[in-house]
């Protein structure tokens, strides 16, 4: 019996063993996209803007994701984070965003540069790092401030229908001049653009997640996320 019960105790040993480095695996996170935060904010705006991360390792994680931002030397976690709670290196996952920026933070008015770390489980378990980390620089401006009347981009719900089969229209006020519109995915690639109409057509493209811009004479950007469906 003491050869078999040797046996046991060195398979129980390795299996430990395996279990411990399992434990102490790194997670390596991949920023894949990043759109719509804009490079000049208002103090006092709450700003949504949307993030595709994956995993580079076969690795696959399922549990809590949320994104920190770091500025003035601290990390704050942003205020609303919504994804899929899931991670897979070989299919990008969604992040939306939406934060409140202030000067209450350690934002000043001026130039500052923002870094948007994405983080899994309470940020430090299980073992975690970011390949990209996602580096910007914005302008804080005042709400009364000088460039008040400035270009800006304008973060709001303008696309009808949306969800969409076939045709889309921008339902923005009388008085907005449109100069163009621009359609692109979730990786930044534009796919279709047109002039100073008030519609797009988006029956060639497949089911799924993308995002317009509309341009307008003022110089201003309006910017909403559409979901066509078949």
């Amino acid at each position: 019996m003491k050869p078999f019960v040797r046996i046991l105790t060195v398979i129980f040993t390795s299996l430990l063993s395996l279990n411990q480095a399992r434990s102490q695996v790194t997670y390596e996170i991949q920023i894949d996209s990043l759109v719509g935060l804009p490079d000049t904010i208002t103090d006092g705006e709450t700003v949504t803007f949307y993030m595709q991360i994956s995993l580079n390792s076969p690795l696959i994680y399922q549990g809590n994701i949320y994104l920190e931002l770091e500025y003035g030397g601290n990390f704050y976690q942003v205020d609303t984070t919504i994804s899929q709670n899931f991670l897979n290196p070989n299919f990008p996952s969604q992040l939306q965003a939406t934060h409140y920026f202030s000067t209450n933070d350690d934002l000043s008015i001026g130039d500052n540069v923002v870094v948007v770390w994405p983080r899994i489980g309470d940020g430090i378990t299980p073992l975690q790092t970011v390949a990209n980390p996602y580096e910007t620089t914005i302008t804080l401006r005042e709400p009364n401030g000088i460039g008040e009347n400035g270009p800006q981009r304008i973060v709001e719900p303008f696309i009808r229908p949306n969800p969409a089969v076939a045709n889309i229209e921008f339902g923005l006020k009388p008085d907005v001049q449109i100069s163009r519109s621009i359609l692109y995915d979730l990786t930044g690639k534009i796919l279709a653009q047109t002039g100073r109409e008030k519609q797009l057509d988006i029956s060639r493209l497949p089911a799924g997640i993308y995002f317009v811009d509309v341009l307008t004479e003022e110089g201003n950007v309006y910017s909403d996320k559409l979901l066509i469906t078949r």
